[in-house]
Formats: structure tokens, sequence, C-alpha cells
């Protein structure tokens, strides 16, 4: 392979997106704007109150009893309000980092 093909390729590789684990919290809240946003308020200062009863991401941000194990656990099973999608394992932590850095 000639220098400038491993370069091409090289610069091809860099201008991929990064993986949404690798985004922090600006992953998880760019999860959250596309699956959650319809339901929740998403946003660390919500500019209205939720009137169908779900709570905001900041509310359960400072719930004590919210852990990343306890968000994990909520976001790996089927819930009758919450519709089924399925999250791989980097998004579902990117989700996590973003809910918890609503504190």
């Amino acid at each position: 392979m000639t220098r400038l093909k491993r370069t091409a390729i090289v610069m091809a590789l860099a201008l991929l997106p990064l993986p949404v684990v690798a985004q922090g919290p600006r992953g998880g809240a760019a999860l959250a704007e596309r699956w959650c946003m319809a339901c929740h308020n998403v946003e660390a200062n919500p500019p209205r109150t939720v009137t169908n009863g779900t709570p905001s991401f900041a509310a359960i941000a400072a719930r004590p009893e919210t852990t990343p194990a306890s968000l994990d656990g909520y976001l790996s099973t089927g819930h009758t309000r919450m519709p089924d999608f399925a999250l791989s394992p980097s998004e579902k932590n990117a989700l996590i980092t973003y809910i918890l850095s609503l504190r």
C-alpha cells in the first residue's frame, strides 16, 4: 500500500463520527432528544412543566435512589409506559451519564 493510500485511509477514518460512549454526556443528550423528548423534559432546566405525568430527567436525577445501577436496570427492562426501544450498552451508558450529569 502506498503512503498516499495509507494517508487517505487514516484521514477518512478520522472523519467518522465518534461512538456515543466517547461523546460522554453530549452523546447521551442527543439520545435523550431522539428517544425520550416526546414524553420527558430532557433539558437541565426544563422550560415547561410536563403535563403527561412523566418526570423530567432533572427530577429523575435528583431522586436519592437514582444511581447508575438503578438507571441501568430501568433502561434494561420493558415498561408499560415507555416504548420498547433497544439501546446498545454504549448508548445506555451515555444516557445514564447524561441523566446523572443533571444533578
